[in-house]
């Protein structure tokens, strides 16, 4: 059987270096979410038993915190209700986790009991989760796409008008009066061939 010694000098050796396997996405998350958790349920529970000391010593006179436990047992999520609320941490995306957490923070902005803090997280958290776009069936694409097809044929087939600018406009317009006089000059002016070879004949 190869000693301690052998297997670390052989790794060594090897010139191998050990790397922890990288944690997902949605892990990270739910360790970050819970160690939020975990931080306010103790900072809460600290000032509980803080003020509790404070009125007992207020209400009999006498300093009991020398024979308190120097670490007192802080409060603790109910199992069950600890895994629920790993399970449903667990859906929570990277982008979605600073959401979740300055959610959180103004929701205990007010100082709740702390057995309400999980509560509270478990609704922080399904809230983000909530506002999640819905994802696109492929009926709902094969609709969307046949609709955009049809409009588009629609465009197509559809007589646009010629437009005209300003300019050109102008232009047509001034070229369709100058025909205009043209021909009611050539109608008012008198037909002087006519009038010529008729008093040739009458001489």
């Amino acid at each position: 059987m190869m000693s301690l010694r052998n297997f670390w000098r052989r790794s060594m050796g090897s010139g191998e270096v050990y790397r922890a396997p990288e944690k997902d996405e949605h892990t990270v998350a739910c360790e970050t979410l819970l160690s939020e958790l975990g931080y306010h349920i103790k900072e809460l529970d600290r000032l509980r038993q803080a003020q509790e000391q404070e009125e007992r010593r207020l209400r009999t006179g006498v300093d009991y915190s020398w024979l308190m436990e120097s670490h007192p047992k802080l409060y603790e999520i109910p199992q069950m209700e600890r895994l629920e609320l790993e399970e449903l941490c667990y859906k929570v995306t990277g982008s979605e986790c600073t959401q979740v957490i300055s959610l959180f923070r103004d929701a205990i902005a007010q100082g709740p009991r702390v057995e309400d803090l999980a509560y509270i997280m478990r609704s922080c958290v399904r809230k983000i989760l909530d506002e999640r776009p819905v994802p696109e069936t492929l009926s709902e694409w094969v609709t969307r796409r046949t609709q955009s097809i049809a409009n588009f044929s629609i465009l197509r087939l559809r007589p646009t008008g010629k437009v005209v600018p300003a300019s050109e406009a102008e232009d047509i317009e001034m070229q369709n009066n100058e025909v205009h006089e043209k021909k009611s000059r050539a109608m008012s002016v008198p037909n002087f061939l006519v009038h010529r070879e008729e008093t040739a004949y009458s001489v």
